[in-house]
C-alpha cells in the first residue's frame, strides 16, 4: 500500500463547528491533553457534565468462565457479525455528539507528519505496522448464552491501561429490549477466528454504553433502522481483566483518542467477515474526501462487510508507526452504495470513557 502525505485544508467535520457553541460544565477530567496540535487547533479540557450519560454495568461471567466459553474454536468460528443496514431516507446529517477538541496521544511517539495511505474504497488487507499489530482486535460475544456475534474493537490510550473502544450495538440489543451482550472476550491481534493470538486473549470485566442509544437505536428483524436518532451514539467502551498484574495497554500499547478534533483524512480498521470476507483477516479502508453523514459522523467509500462493526476510525493514522487518534468506530454499512459510517466521538463518549476509565 502506497503511503501519502496528510492533505491540507479537507473540511472539518460539522460537528467541530459546534464547539463554538457548546456550553460545557461539571469536574474535569485529567488525563486528556489540552496541548495544541500541530494544525494550530487549541483544544481545552472539557469537563463532565452528567452522571447519567450512559448505562455502566459489570458483567456477570468472571474472566475464567469467559476465557472457558470461548475456548472452543467452534464456537468462535460460529460467530456473527452485526448487520445493520444505513437507512435510505435522505436524512441530513445530524448534530452528533457535541465536540470537546479533547485528545489523548497514543502509547507510541507519534510523527509530527504522519503517512497515511491515501484513498482506499476496495477494502485491502491491513498491514499491522507499529502499533498496527497489536491494538486492533476481535470482540467475541453472545446475548443469551447461545448465539454468538463477532465485532472489531481498538485499544485506546487510557489511565486505567485497560479500555477498548467499539460499537454499542456491539454491547446491546437493538430491539427495544435494552438487552446487554455477555461473555466479552477480545483478541488483539486476532488471526484465523483465534487460532492464532499474539498478544493473548482479554476477557471484559464492566462496560458503559450510551444512553442515548439504548433508548433511540431501534432496528426492524431485517437489521434496517427504524429509529436513527439513538444511532448518533453508536459507541461504547470497555474495560478489560488485568492479567499476570499487567494491562492489556502494558502488553499492546494503545491507540490515541479524540473526542471531536478538526480531521484531515481517515483510516477504518476491522474485520469484515460477510461475503466476500471471512473474519479471518483484518482489512482497512481510507479517505482522504469524507463526508458528514446522517449521524453527525464520517461516512466513505469502503467495501468492508459486517464483523467490521466496532471497528476504529482513526484521524493522522500514520502507516510505518501505526499510530493514529481514535475519532469514532464503523456503525453502519450501505453495501450497495458501498459506504461505511460512524458516529463521531465527543462530550458523551468522553462522559463515558472517563467514567470507566476512572471508576
Amino acid at each position: 500500500m502506497r503511503a501519502w502525505g496528510r492533505p491540507r485544508g479537507q473540511a472539518v467535520l460539522a460537528a467541530v463547528v459546534a464547539l463554538t457553541t457548546a456550553a460545557l460544565s461539571g469536574c474535569a477530567v485529567s488525563n486528556i491533553d489540552a496541548s495544541s496540535s500541530d494544525n494550530g487547533y487549541s483544544p481545552f479540557l472539557p469537563e463532565v457534565h452528567s452522571d447519567d450519560s450512559g448505562l455502566r454495568q459489570e458483567f456477570e461471567a468472571t474472566p475464567q468462565e469467559s476465557h472457558e466459553f470461548w475456548s472452543d474454536p467452534e464456537r468462535r468460528d460460529n460467530a456473527e457479525g452485526m448487520d445493520y443496514q444505513t437507512p435510505d431516507n435522505g436524512l441530513p446529517p445530524g448534530p452528533g455528539d457535541p465536540a470537546t477538541g479533547a485528545y489523548l496521544s497514543a502509547t507510541e511517539a507519534m510523527p509530527a507528519d504522519p503517512q497515511g495511505y491515501g484513498d482506499v474504497s476496495d477494502a485491502e488487507v491491513f498491514d499491522r505496522a507499529g502499533l498496527g499489530a497489536s491494538t486492533f482486535g476481535r470482540l467475541y460475544f453472545t446475548f443469551d448464552g447461545g448465539d454468538t456475534y463477532v465485532c472489531s474493537a481498538t485499544v485506546v490510550n487510557s489511565t486505567s491501561g485497560s479500555i477498548i473502544a467499539t460499537a454499542a450495538h456491539c454491547a446491546a440489543q437493538t430491539d427495544g429490549s435494552g438487552q446487554l451482550a455477555q461473555s466479552m472476550y477480545f483478541i488483539p491481534g486476532d488471526r484465523d477466528n483465534g487460532r492464532e493470538t499474539p498478544y493473548g486473549t482479554w476477557a471484559a470485566t464492566e462496560m458503559v454504553v450510551p444512553q442515548q442509544f439504548i433508548d433511540g437505536a431501534i432496528t426492524d428483524d431485517s437489521g434496517m433502522l427504524t429509529s436513527e436518532e439513538g444511532w448518533n451514539y453508536d459507541f461504547a467502551f470497555i474495560k478489560l481483566e488485568e492479567q499476570n498484574g499487567q494491562t492489556i495497554q502494558e502488553v499492546t500499547g494503545a491507540q490515541g483518542i479524540a473526542f471531536g478534533v478538526p480531521v484531515d483524512y481517515l483510516t477504518q480498521v476491522g474485520y469484515p467477515s460477510a461475503a466476500p470476507y471471512d473474519g479471518t483477516e483484518e482489512y482497512m479502508c481510507a479517505s482522504t474526501q469524507f463526508q458528514s453523514n446522517w449521524q453527525g459522523g464520517y461516512a466513505h467509500s469502503c467495501t468492508m462487510t459486517q464483523g467490521s462493526s466496532g471497528g476504529g476510525w482513526l484521524s493522522d493514522y500514520d502507516a510505518t508507526t501505526g499510530t493514529g487518534y481514535l475519532v469514532g468506530v464503523t456503525s453502519t454499512v450501505d453495501e450497495i452504495r458501498g459506504t461505511a459510517n460512524t458516529p463521531v466521538l465527543g462530550q458523551t463518549a468522553l462522559d463515558l470513557y472517563t467514567d470507566l476509565d476512572e471508576g
